[in-house]
């Protein structure tokens, strides 16, 4: 199991900090995104953070960001994610991931899904194929609500029309209403990275739980908790994995409101004790 660090667990933390921390957590790599000394687009800083990486046998296997296709100002976003894209290639990433549609609604703006599908791949495809000049693959994941699901993010990749790679989060489904066994198992030949995250969920019938949680598209209640405290049944969506031949990394992300260094850590354990789990190896509860 290739494991990752995504999510920082200290607004005050540069990448720098994040590869002493990985090493620390026992992690094999980062995933850096548009934070501290990436807050602007930085080839210089990205060559900087890839030696000293490096020097530790750290890697670097995504870098990830927020990217919003259906944006009023479309070019200069295209243009945004291209600069992130030099960046990736800056960095000797393999991967470059950008969010599609953010939107917590059906159809990101106002107007059809139909055509904010078709804006949104017309736009991804031309940051595709300027990565892709770089040697950087762009590669996708299901998230907010126009892009998430089995059906609409098939479509999504249909429209986009490019062998493009996909990113497996674990617990955005549950925006929609949908499993991450269903996804995993959807787009498994396509998947090339993992987001593992998890949420409690709690069902709409009951009165809203407070700050701190979300609304999904059906109006349950999510909200971000330590891996292995939510929903997420790891040890089958692992299974599925390793039944598909997936062996890339599994990439830790926390937005819960626990304490983040304690959730990571904690989270890490169960992350291995699931894998384990799904190899079909004997593993005692912890203590």
């Amino acid at each position: 199991m290739k494991t990752a660090l995504f999510s920082l667990p200290s607004p005050d933390m540069d990448f720098r900090h994040a590869v002493d921390y990985a090493l620390q957590l026992g992690v094999d790599a980062i995933e850096p995104y548009p934070h501290a000394e990436f807050r602007t687009p930085s080839a210089e800083a990205a060559k900087r953070l890839a030696d000293y990486a490096g020097e530790r046998n750290v890697g670097i296997c995504c870098f990830s960001m927020m990217g919003d296709l259906a944006a009023d100002d479309l070019r200069s976003e295209i243009r945004r994610l291209k600069d992130y894209a030099d960046v990736a290639a800056a960095l000797g990433s393999r991967y470059f991931h950008h969010t599609l549609v953010p939107a917590l609604s059906l159809t990101g703006r106002a107007g059809s899904y139909a055509a904010t599908i078709r804006r949104a791949a017309d736009a991804a495809r031309e940051v595709f194929d300027y990565a892709g000049e770089r040697g950087v693959q762009c590669i996708y994941e299901d998230q907010g609500f126009v892009v998430n699901g089995v059906e609409r993010f098939g479509d999504f990749l249909g429209a986009l029309d490019r062998d493009a790679g996909v990113v497996a989060d674990l617990g955005n489904t549950f925006f929609v209403d949908e499993t991450p066994e269903a996804f995993t198992r959807r787009f498994l030949p396509a998947i090339r990275h993992v987001h593992v995250k998890d949420y409690l969920v709690k069902d709409s019938s009951w009165p809203h739980p407070g700050d701190g949680w979300y609304l999904s598209s059906g109006g349950n209640y999510l909200r971000g908790t330590v891996i292995g405290h939510g929903r997420v049944d790891m040890t089958r969506v692992f299974s599925i994995l390793n039944a598909g031949g997936y062996d890339g990394f599994y990439s830790m992300e926390f937005d819960g409101p626990e304490e983040a260094f304690r959730a990571q850590s904690q989270g890490l354990k169960n992350m291995r004790r699931f894998m384990d789990l799904a190899a079909g190896h004997s593993v005692p509860a912890p203590k």
